[in-house]
């Protein structure tokens, strides 16, 4: 009969394509490899032509030989022109495929790379999860298979090309230290880059995502996880800000992915810091859960045993069905202890955590300036410096302030100061907290008090305005052709010459 000759099951002689359509029985018939080899050694083949091999694959319910295997067209994303078809199985995995593109295409080992499709309508799907088949990626013959290599800035080809570039215009030939780079408010999103160079900067974390050992914990069939979609989109954010190649980056890439998955963080308005932080860790957790299947856990009870006995058990039981690098980072174990007030049966149970509420530290004391006027018209006021309680009273600040001039609390008189004249005359027992910041405080050293006692022989303290007269009258004023300057007196005076003459001889001797 001649050789074998396969040459009508071919569309050319050049790329050995087979025809389509080609039905079992009437075109071919299939053979065992051991069949076939006896063919060719009797009769052999005819010149040139590739022996026809196929796979035996199994697809849900069904084995079948695969006549028509899967061809994809391989490109680069920098050069989309330049296409190879390559043949693959159904059943073989996107890794595989990455794997071929890289050779192809003779990507050095140290370089990222991840795949993209091109589906019929012209929009991009990201090709998340490599360990599934072909046939559950829904690819199809003839399909745009994209490969894209990570700059060596961290970013990816694809976010510059559909406009979402996070560099701002900048020198080309920015060097700078790796993790010293800020990020762009987006409206009000300081947020949210509060918490991200918070979280950058934890070092176990950071490095993990630098050294790429994220790729091999994505977990893209996680029902409570983004599909490695957050995983990645922060890892490239670490990426960039830790280049050392950029003062600045835009979020906006990870600000739309966390919009994405968390509807309450959409558009640009302000948000807890806290919230995003909660989002972000526990959305990492689960795209990284090296858990593939949770089992079901028994909590554990102390029933009397040790608690590092108790504790290891419970940290045991939650690494069964949570761990991730947000575990080993972030999770601990918080102690409760609960007694029974009937019978006295004692309770101890270790329950994970991820985030500490602790109260800010509040400070219980104060700093207040203020001037202290001494009786001695040969000195000047002073202005110091004292620190008083919160909550004390005005007679806490004398005390304080004695400490500094050397004069008793008992002989001073506090008083708020505006637009020359008393504001305001403190009682001692007044609190604290109605002296603001911005009030200037004027503290008298007087022998005696404002309101006299009666029957008593103190002296008696005379509140003084000085004022000025002007060549003009001053309608502002209820003085006409008089204004208020300086800061007003409280001048003691003596019983004994409490009298207008008595009065004016010792405001001469004041203001000499």
């Amino acid at each position: 009969p001649g050789c074998i000759n396969n040459a009508g099951l071919f569309e050319d002689q050049i790329s050995w394509h087979l025809r389509e359509r080609l039905l079992e029985g009437d075109d071919y018939v299939l053979l065992p490899a051991p069949a076939w080899n006896y063919m060719v050694s009797w009769y052999g083949l005819m010149d040139g032509q590739p022996p026809i091999e196929r796979k035996v694959i199994e697809l849900p319910g069904i084995r079948k030989v695969e006549v028509y295997p899967l061809e994809l067209l391989l490109v680069q994303h920098s050069d989309m022109e330049t296409a190879l078809t390559i043949q693959f199985s159904y059943t073989d995995s996107v890794e595989l495929v990455l794997q071929t593109a890289r050779e192809q295409f003779l990507v050095e080992p140290q370089e990222d790379t991840r795949l993209w499709t091109k589906n019929s309508e012209g929009s991009l799907d990201r090709l998340c999860n490599t360990q599934i088949t072909l046939l559950d990626a829904c690819l199809e013959t003839g399909q745009l298979v994209i490969m894209e290599t990570r700059n060596k800035d961290g970013t990816w080809p694809s976010a510059q090309l559909c406009g979402m570039n996070n560099i701002p215009d900048e020198d080309e030939d920015f060097q700078g230290q790796p993790g010293i780079c800020g990020l762009t408010n987006l409206g009000n999103t300081c947020f949210m880059n509060s918490a991200l160079q918070c979280l950058s900067n934890v070092p176990q974390l950071t490095e993990y995502f630098l050294n790429n050992r994220y790729l091999e914990e994505l977990n893209f069939r996680n029902p409570l996880g983004m599909k490695g979609e957050l995983a990645e989109a922060y890892a490239d954010l670490v990426k960039q800000t830790w280049s050392g190649y950029h003062r600045s980056i835009v979020p906006n890439v990870f600000k739309n992915k966390v919009g994405h998955f968390a509807s309450q963080f959409l558009g640009y308005q302000q948000h807890d810091s806290q919230e995003l932080l909660s989002f972000l860790l526990d959305g990492l957790h689960e795209d990284l859960n090296r858990v593939k299947k949770k089992e079901y856990v028994e909590l554990c009870n102390g029933a009397g045993r040790p608690d590092l006995e108790v504790a290891q058990e419970a940290w045991q039981n939650h690494k069964r069905r949570n761990d991730s690098v947000i575990v080993d980072t972030f999770h601990g174990l918080f102690k409760s202890t609960l007694v029974c007030p009937d019978c006295g049966n004692v309770s101890v149970t270790f329950d994970p955590f991820c985030y500490l509420s602790v109260p800010l530290p509040v400070c219980s004391r104060r700093v207040l300036e203020v001037f202290f006027v001494p009786m001695d018209p040969r000195r000047k006021p002073e202005q110091h410096r004292v620190v008083v309680p919160k909550k004390g009273n005005i007679s806490d600040l004398c005390v304080a302030l004695s400490t500094h001039t050397s004069v008793a609390p008992d002989k001073m008189i506090v008083a708020d100061v505006f637009s020359h004249r008393f504001y305001k005359l403190y009682q001692l027992e007044d609190p604290l907290s109605g002296i603001l910041d911005r009030d200037d405080i004027f503290v008298y050293e007087v022998t005696g008090r404002i309101e006299p006692v009666e029957g008593s022989r103190d002296d008696i303290v005379v509140p003084v305005y000085l004022r000025e007269r002007t060549p003009s009258r001053d309608y502002n004023n209820s003085y006409y052709g008089l204004i208020l300057f300086g800061h007003p007196l409280l001048v003691s005076v003596p019983r004994d010459r409490f009298s207008w003459e008595g009065l004016y001889n010792i405001l001469m001797y004041r203001l000499s």
